[in-house]
């Protein structure tokens, strides 16, 4: 009797072990079958979500290019060139002084080259709104560039600026300035101090123009100034002009040098007192003509 209550109970057991075997691989081809059955990505499918990826990341980077050189064939010439000078802040880097208003009924096309250790900016009048230009043009009419040197001294010191003499014949210019005279019958030089600014008129031919435009310089510089030197600026304004550089504004602020040209004597010196540090925001002028 023992003896079969000893044999029920070890098949007894071994069934409930088979049992317990029977579940688990169940449960197993379970697990199988569900893993069979999930959907796979390929290999090239991976590669194509990638793709779309860099695509996307592509289109957001054009879009950013896009939008910091805006096209301004829409816009008016002032807020044109507020958005041309954003543009050149953006690529030169830093304040840089600017011209900040339009010419009369027109726009300014800009381009902006680099030769040797000089950027060279030319404004050029157009009729149609410019975006900026890489490459310069052959007919600008007025020039701005600017050199970095190593110290607010050395590019003081590249101004050359000529201090006025003493112990010279003088001639009154009017606003209570006082000029020396210096040259022969077919050169003659007014030279006077402004501030930080040495201003020299030259007259080339016979015809005496020298103290009629140096007159002329005074009263505009009455009424508007020119940017204020670190250290020193140098104005060089010639009769009758000879070439685009023969009016020459010249100035440090701090270690660059900035040298701004034009053609018209009296027109250079009232643009280069339109000029004016900017981080591409516009500004309004009380005179936009040239």
């Amino acid at each position: 009797m023992e003896s079969s209550i000893l044999i029920q109970g070890l098949h007894s057991e071994r069934s409930l072990r088979m049992r317990k075997v029977s579940l688990l691989m169940l449960a197993a081809s379970g697990a199988l079958l569900l893993a069979a059955c999930q959907p796979t990505t390929p290999a090239s499918d991976h590669s194509s979500a990638k793709t779309s990826a860099s695509s996307q990341s592509k289109q957001k980077e054009d879009a950013s290019q896009t939008s910091s050189s805006q096209d301004v064939s829409d816009l008016s010439p002032k807020d044109a060139l507020a958005v041309i000078n954003t543009q050149l802040t953006q690529d030169l880097a830093g304040e840089l002084y600017l011209l900040k208003t339009p010419p009369k009924n027109g726009y300014w096309q800009v381009s902006s080259t680099a030769s040797g250790d000089q950027t060279i900016l030319q404004y050029t009048p157009s009729d149609t709104s410019q975006d900026l230009q890489k490459t310069a043009t052959a007919q600008w009419q007025y020039q701005l560039t600017w050199r970095d040197y190593t110290s607010s001294d050395t590019a003081a010191a590249a101004v050359n600026a000529e201090p006025v003499q003493s112990g010279l014949s003088t001639v009154k210019l009017g606003q209570g300035v006082t000029a020396t005279q210096t040259g022969g019958p077919t050169a003659h030089y007014l030279h006077w101090a402004d501030n930080k600014w040495v201003l020299t008129v030259q007259d080339s031919s016979t015809h005496d123009d020298a103290q009629p435009l140096a007159e002329k310089v005074v009263s505009q510089l009455a009424k508007t100034a020119l940017p204020l030197p670190s250290d020193k600026g140098a104005v060089t304004l010639v009769t009758p002009a000879t070439d685009d550089s023969g009016q020459r504004v010249i100035w440090n602020d701090g270690d660059r040098l900035y040298t701004f040209t034009g053609q018209d004597a009296l027109s250079t010196l009232r643009w280069a007192a339109s000029l004016s540090k900017t981080q591409g925001t516009a500004a309004t002028s009380s005179d936009d003509s040239q």
